[in-house]
C-alpha cells in the first residue's frame, strides 16, 4: 500500500516545496492515508475477518497485512486515492487559512 514519494507529490500538488519540507510532508501524508484505508477497511469487516486482522496485526506481520488488506477490499486502490484526495483538501485548507 505505499506509495511512491514522487507521486504523492505530485498528487499533493507540493513539488515547489523544499526538498526536505516534501520529505517531512510525505511522510505525514503517507502515514495518515495508511492509517485511514485501514480504518476503513477494517470498519467494513465481519467480525471473524477482525479477529483474523487483529492476529496479523499483533504478530507484525506487515506482509499478510498487505495481503489481508488487498483480499478484503477489491477497491483499496480507490480508497488510497480517496484519502489522498482528503489529505491533500485539508492541507490546501491549512494553507489557504494562513
Amino acid at each position: 500500500m505505499q506509495l511512491e514519494q514522487e507521486n504523492l507529490i505530485k498528487l499533493l500538488g507540493i513539488e515547489n516545496l523544499p526538498q526536505e519540507e516534501k520529505l517531512r510532508i510525505v511522510d505525514k501524508a503517507s502515514e495518515l492515508v495508511q492509517k485511514r484505508v485501514v480504518l476503513r477497511v477494517v470498519e467494513g469487516l465481519e467480525m471473524d475477518k477482525k479477529q483474523q486482522f487483529a492476529e496479523f496485526l499483533q504478530k507484525g506481520d506487515q506482509e499478510k497485512l498487505a495481503e489481508f488488506l488487498v483480499a478484503e477490499s477489491p477497491n483499496l486502490d480507490t480508497m488510497i486515492m480517496e484519502e489522498i484526495g482528503k489529505v491533500k483538501a485539508e492541507l490546501q485548507d491549512t494553507v489557504d487559512k494562513k
